[in-house]
């Protein structure tokens, strides 16, 4: 069953007569289990009798993508590309400018499908992709459990906003996918005017060969992309971490967090199968997996995303309150290099960027201490958001994403609320290392770290 909230039917036009094949353009939700847009255009294909083809298109410039994140990708695509022959469906993917590539499909599609986008560039793409082809075009919402525009129509305020409507609707929507088999089975490429479909034998192969010219980091340990390898990280959570997560998944040193945001960022798990496996028996994990992450797409959606200055983010009370204290003598200053590097006074600070640095991720805790600390040691709040988002979206693999520019804002009183008013942060949240040191395992969260690095964390 596919909800009809999840459905957008975008471009009227009519069915292509023309056309040979389906189209559904897959670039949200990279995998193929509970695939909302997928199984919309397995329908599709059925409903009149012709192939489907999954069409990816690598795009070398994406914002803000380098070697780590790519890398990570081609791992899930290959075996998206396996799954999809196993079932039948033409896989088509090429490397370039996307509409360029996609204009090669276009003659040859009766309906196009796509995944929704909710962030300002990938809407923007949708919106070129949907004006330059002439066949009816529909946008399919299965990157969340509840549909963006059907959980809240408005920017939320905070959770306790949103959170009665997505809870209301949870059940309606937490539906997964029916598995079905296209009634003819894609051939190959020959009846069309292109070159065949780029293969991804070996991924490492594939970037040295298509993506050298990609900024390269530290090789990551911990994280392999695919679909099959969030499917192993859940079930490991489900089995050694979920009890632990009601009472320690805030602890950095209790190592209690499902780790699978890197697999939402890229689509190559559905929220819907996560939460199959974990809503009878962790209310706070589906706080996590639902209502904090749906409020999140909700503010990117509604809101612009991160092109927005903080001025154009910011409740006014928090945004008043770090102009007012915004030239306060900071005890520490700090380059964008030493940051970068990990090489300030405070131990767990470092720790935390340099997990982020050699894992591409970062525990929710350190995260927000880590982004309040930027704040206390940059000389504006404007450069310190600048920063974090630079940091985050450079180094961590669930960089680039709403969770990602939520939890930054968060650091500056996005969805949260005033406090006692103090010199540097005004009215919005404080946080220091006396407060880690008394709540968590702090001496554990080192010693990761410094596992991570191969010495003796300093």
């Amino acid at each position: 069953m596919i909800s009809n909230e999840r459905i957008q039917y975008l471009h009227k036009n009519g069915v292509n007569q023309e056309g040979k094949f389906i189209v559904y353009w897959m670039q949200g939700a990279q995998r193929v289990l509970d695939n909302h847009a997928l199984e919309f255009a397995i329908l599709k294909a059925n409903e009149l009798n012709v192939p489907l083809i999954v069409a990816f298109v690598i795009i070398p410039d994406f914002p803000s993508a380098n070697a780590r994140h790519f890398l990570f990708m081609l791992e899930g695509l290959l075996e998206v590309s396996k799954a999809l022959k196993a079932r039948g469906i033409g896989f088509y993917l090429q490397k370039g400018q996307l509409l360029e590539q996609l204009l090669k499909l276009e003659k040859s599609t009766k309906v196009l499908i796509m995944d929704k986008g909710y962030g300002t560039y990938e809407r923007e793409i949708r919106a070129e992709v949907t004006a330059a082809f002439g066949c009816d075009a529909y946008e399919i919402d299965t990157n969340l459990v509840v549909p963006v525009e059907t959980a809240y129509q408005k920017e939320a305020y905070a959770a306790y906003a949103i959170r009665p409507s997505i809870m209301r609707l949870i059940d309606q929507f937490n539906e997964r996918c029916e598995e079905r088999l296209p009634h003819i089975a894609f051939v190959s490429f020959q009846d069309l005017d292109m070159a065949n479909s780029l293969e991804i034998d070996n991924p490492v192969a594939f970037m040295a060969e298509h993506l050298s010219h990609l900024e390269s980091l530290p090789k990551i340990t911990g994280f392999y992309g695919g679909t099959s390898q969030a499917i192993n990280k859940l079930e490991a959570f489900v089995e050694d971490g979920l009890a632990l997560y009601e009472n320690k998944q805030s602890d950095p040193g209790s190592f209690g967090t499902s780790k699978l945001s890197p697999y939402l960022h890229f689509g190559q798990i559905a929220p819907v199968t996560i939460l199959s496996r974990v809503e009878n028996k962790s209310k706070a994990f589906v706080e996590q997996l639902v209502v904090r992450r749906e409020l999140a797409y909700n503010y990117i959606y509604f809101s612009g995303d991160n092109r927005l200055t903080l001025k154009e983010t910011l409740p006014s009370w928090a945004y008043e309150s770090l102009m007012a204290h915004a030239s306060d003598t900071r005890e520490y200053l700090y380059n964008l290099s030493t940051l970068e590097s990990g090489k300030t006074h405070d131990p767990y600070w470092n720790a935390a960027q340099l997990e982020m640095v050699l894992s591409g991720h970062m525990h929710n805790t350190m995260r927000m201490y880590w982004g309040k600390k930027i704040i206390e040691w940059t000389n504006h709040p404007e450069k310190a958001y600048e920063w974090m988002r630079y940091l985050n979206d450079k180094y961590s693999l669930d960089g680039r994403d709403p969770n990602g520019y939520a939890g930054i804002a968060w650091c500056f009183g996005k969805h949260d609320r005033p406090w006692r008013e103090r010199a540097i942060f005004g009215k919005i949240r404080y946080m220091n290392d006396k407060g880690l040191i008394r709540k968590y395992n702090m001496t554990e969260y080192l010693a990761h770290v410094a596992q991570l690095r191969g010495a003796d964390f300093e």
